[in-house]
């Protein structure tokens, strides 16, 4: 029998690493620590429903532009409740911390936004596409999404400038709005990860 060994199953680049360190550094609001604990509740969040519904999982991806998880194929219905466990534990924990820790409580909440974008591979996108697949023939679902992606797109990129530049925020949004245009366009793995095989 083959021994189990984590790096089988998780994979952490360098780059992943370097961000956790710069966010550690350049943290004057200490939310280094709730963040690092809802980032871990909400793929744990994931990883559980995975488990309870029998789905293999064949690795945890942490990259510079954020976790993926390979799994075997799901389908439609199963995409969309995985999807959602993720922000669902994010939501959880914002309530739960509402009164008594209202930085950890702001964390989740932007955890739970920032995820529920509907930009394919985030858990928004993936419950969009989902959905427009069960419910629009395919061509019609591709065309929707890529509408919805871009207007939601040029809408985050205005509000992001208008903070920079208008609310003299800093650079924080326009790097976070580059951060999310990494991960849409970089992490989508064909015939992996979470791809909804219809139900």
């Amino acid at each position: 029998m083959k021994r189990f060994h984590p790096t089988d199953y998780i994979e952490i680049s360098p780059a992943f690493v370097a961000i956790l360190c710069a966010y550690y550094y350049f943290d004057p609001a200490g939310t280094f620590v709730p963040f690092a604990t809802a980032l871990l509740f909400h793929e744990a969040g994931h990883l559980l429903l995975l488990w309870l519904l029998g789905t293999k999982v064949h690795k945890l991806r942490l990259a510079a532009s954020g976790a993926v998880i390979v799994t075997a194929p799901l389908s439609y219905g199963q995409e969309i409740a995985v999807a959602a466990a993720g922000p669902a534990c994010n939501l959880s924990l914002f309530l739960l911390n509402s009164k008594t820790h209202p930085v950890a409580a702001f964390v989740n909440l932007c955890l739970l936004a920032y995820n529920l974008l509907p930009f394919y591979p985030m858990d928004g996108g993936r419950i969009l596409r989902a959905l427009l697949h069960m419910l629009l023939p395919e061509r019609a679902a591709l065309w929707t999404e890529r509408g919805i992606g871009i207007g939601c797109g040029v809408l985050l990129l205005a509000g992001a400038c208008y903070l920079t530049c208008v609310w003299h925020a800093g650079l924080w949004p326009v790097l976070v709005f580059a951060l999310l245009m990494v991960r849409v366009a970089g992490t989508i793995l064909p015939e992996q990860s979470f791809l909804p095989v219809g139900s």
